[in-house]
């Protein structure tokens, strides 16, 4: 490859590579996107394996409706309908005593409305636990309207937050730490205070929220990784895997020129956009202009139990429920997820499990973890029986995602020019969202706008 021959070289081939690689050869750059796996998708990927029904996730991810430049994104390569939007702002839950509750809201309320009316309505709290709740949301809410949050939340963990805010335990424990180790994977007691607010913003308060859940009806893979693929070809740039790069090359007057790859290849081109996350560039050979207090930044996990069951457990409708006082936190239910989509055929039901925030139980054994699941659908849902688990699968992702502990905000740099030539992207970037899929494809959107 010639030192002509792109203009963008883009590392990773993830939701932000994917995402800006699609938007820069649509607007005629000459594209070329480095990813070191043989497969596309980063740390959102879906695979299949002989002797498991279905696609299994790298690690199963939501989606919210007011993802819109994910919504974007998806549209412009032809799969947003391969999302499920949910008609309107829910969830369920079971705790570990077998009791059931559900947040719900009426349809076509502003999200904050709705929102008041489903807590109202929740069984699990008490008359003080949901006044704890609506008082918090209302302050959150007016700190949105008013200029954001203070800055020192990111100093504070969310634990800290809600109870200086007079959330009540329970309030806590039934409703907004689910929320935010869902949105952050880090328990309340390690994540930031700033993400769950930004996660609140985004859903409830800003213009344009929509809380509503959406899922992928597909594997991950096959959401977007193919179809951008097909995309970034059809707009004559090229995707190469297999390919690692180990390090960056400074030119003249500290201009960005190339990267050195494993296979002992120079590529080069007038932008270098990486789209890597953090410790993955870490370990690049970079030049002292690229460093930076970034390269503190830590992975979070996230550990999947997928279990086929020889008999349903839950409800058709029943596609997502939290678990309240559990190891495990929410199960889905790929089967009707994936109905008609390669999900489970037959009378059972294929579940996936997910624990985040994963750090202690990143170590344990496959079976201890397959164990620890079925105990606590054991808990949560009394008719459960072990012996209907008819096949298991442990899936751990080390690197799932940022760690957003407090401090780590500043630690973000913002997405775009680093130095002359070299661009970054990221969910792990700061975009004014946590480390999800939206700030992925939103650092795309941004790092991009720079690029002539």
């Amino acid at each position: 490859m010639g030192s002509d021959s792109a203009d963008v070289l883009i590392l990773g081939g993830g939701f932000a590579g994917l995402a800006a690689g699609v938007g820069l050869s649509r607007r005629g750059a000459r594209v070329v996107l480095l990813e070191k796996k043989p497969h596309l998708g980063g740390r959102a990927f879906s695979f299949r394996e002989t002797g498991y029904e279905g696609p299994i996730d790298n690690g199963q991810h939501l989606f919210l409706a007011c993802y819109r430049e994910t919504r974007k994104f998806l549209r412009s390569i032809g799969t947003e309908d391969r999302l499920e939007i949910a008609d309107g702002m829910g969830l369920d839950f079971a705790d570990s005593s077998g009791a059931r509750d559900r947040l719900r809201s009426p349809t076509g309320l502003p999200p904050l409305a709705g929102l008041g009316l489903g807590v109202a309505a929740l069984s699990g709290l008490s008359l003080r636990d949901k006044w704890g709740l609506a008082r918090f949301f209302r302050r959150a809410s007016r700190a949105a309207r008013n200029g954001g949050f203070a800055p020192d939340l990111d100093a504070m963990t969310v634990s800290e937050w809600l109870l200086k805010e007079g959330v009540t335990p329970r309030g806590r424990d039934r409703l907004l730490d689910p929320i935010s180790l869902a949105a952050l994977n880090e328990k309340s007691e390690v994540a930031s205070a700033t993400g769950l607010a930004q996660v609140l913003a985004k859903a409830f308060f800003e213009p344009g929220a929509d809380p509503r859940i959406a899922v992928a009806r597909v594997g991950l893979s096959d959401l977007y990784a193919d179809a951008a693929e097909r995309a970034i070809a059809s707009g004559g740039g090229t995707v190469v895997r297999s390919e690692r790069a180990t390090a960056v090359e400074e030119g003249p007057e500290g201009r960005i020129v190339g990267v050195k790859t494993a296979g002992g290849a120079m590529l080069k081109a007038r932008t270098i956009l990486s789209c890597l996350a953090p410790w993955d560039l870490a370990k690049l050979d970079l030049p002292r202009s690229l460093r930076g207090a970034w390269r503190d930044l830590r992975p979070a996990p996230i550990v999947s139990v997928c279990l086929w069951l020889d008999r349903p457990l839950l409800r058709e409708d029943e596609k997502l429920i939290g678990l309240l006082g559990t190891e495990i936190q929410w199960v889905f239910n790929k089967s009707a997820i994936l109905s008609g989509n390669g999900g489970m055929r037959g009378a059972g039901q294929y579940l996936s499990i997910v624990i985040s925030g994963a750090h202690r139980e990143l170590a344990w054994q496959p079976k201890a973890l397959i164990d620890v699941a079925c105990r606590d659908l054991a808990r949560c849902f009394p008719a459960f029986r072990r012996e209907w688990v008819k096949n298991a699968k442990v899936v751990k992702e080390p690197f799932a995602t940022l760690s957003g502990a407090p401090g780590a905000e500043a630690l973000r740099p913002r997405p775009g020019e680093m130095a002359p030539g070299f661009r970054i992207a990221g969910d792990w970037t700061r975009t004014g969202l946590p480390a999800t899929i939206e700030s992925a494809v939103l650092s795309a959107a941004m790092a991009c706008a720079g690029i002539s």
